[in-house]
């Protein structure tokens, strides 16, 4: 359908210009217009500029984005491939913002048997993430024109959001077992997750009490991000106080090599002086030795 008006849409255009070339040359006036010599002449006018060619360019392209529509649609309709989507995005969303090092993608952790999404290690312990995406009665409730379906269909959804949450609260909230006093319950749609946060607040503001804190990919990022930063800060505070103990270290081996220049001074000048005093009395020694050695010589 939107080929087919695309399609009419530059044949209006053609004409437009077509009309407006005959008013500029004067020839409209009472000229008996031949609908087959308008096809024509549009036909050939198309060939001879490459625009037939770029209509039949512009369908393929049209076609492609309307397959690529449905394939989405229909991975969307689709639980695992909505729950495989959405932990690609959380992947890509992690990787990008913080340092590998402390980023886990689906790996169990051993004290609570329990594999989720993603995990962060953190110096308050393993921070969870589990991605959800309670997409089918939310999209019932939107397609609903009934009001009493509309409603049905959003105590549903109401129902799979709580159920949700508590799998996240039981599994990936255990601070005694090394995970951080809360966990993430990311919802990869932002539609879903503005619905929430607009028309059902109190069950983000009860999934809060539960330590469960829903984000979508956007809170999720600005979360992430705050929390870079912290632990960068941590990072640095770790390394001025290694830096500070590496210092205390070197003042106390700079005193240990004072306190041992200080004897090796005192020695030296010791020895300095009496070397100097030897020195001396050598010098005593040799002048009564070489007076005495001239008496002989005078006796003789």
């Amino acid at each position: 359908m939107m080929v087919e008006v695309l399609v009419v849409a530059v044949l209006l255009l053609v004409l437009f210009v077509l009309i407006v070339l005959l008013k500029v040359s004067g020839k409209l006036e009472r000229v008996s217009v031949d609908q087959e010599a308008i096809k024509g002449a549009v036909a050939t006018c198309w060939k001879e500029l490459g625009i037939d060619q770029d209509i039949g360019v512009i369908k393929t392209r049209a076609n492609d984005i309307l397959r690529a529509t449905q394939s989405l649609e229909s991975l969307f309709r689709v639980v695992r491939g909505r729950g495989e989507y959405g932990e690609f995005q959380l992947e890509q969303i992690l990787k990008d913002i913080l340092s590998p090092q402390c980023v886990h993608i689906r790996e169990r952790i051993p004290k609570i048997g329990k594999i989720p999404d993603a995990y962060i290690t953190t110096p308050n312990g393993m921070l969870c993430i589990d991605s959800k995406f309670p997409l089918d009665n939310y999209r019932k409730m939107l397609e609903a024109t009934d009001e009493k379906l509309k409603e049905m269909f959003a105590a549903k959804f109401r129902k799979d959001v709580k159920t949700h949450i508590e799998k996240i609260k039981t599994d990936y909230v255990k601070p005694e077992d090394g995970t951080t006093p809360f966990a993430f319950g990311f919802i990869p749609s932002e539609a879903v997750y503005q619905y929430l946060t607009e028309c059902e607040m109190d069950l983000v503001a009860e999934a809060a009490k539960e330590n469960v804190l829903l984000v979508s990919p956007a809170t999720l990022a600005i979360n992430l991000n705050l929390l870079a930063v912290g632990l960068k800060a941590i990072e640095i505070s770790e390394k001025a106080e290694q830096i500070q103990k590496n210092l205390a270290k070197l003042s106390a081996s700079l005193e240990e090599v004072e306190a041992s220049w200080n004897t090796l001074y005192t020695h030296i000048r010791n020895a300095y002086g009496k070397a100097e005093e030897l020195d001396k009395k050598y010098d005593r020694l040799k002048i009564t030795f070489e007076q005495v050695a001239t008496l002989e010589e005078e006796t003789d």
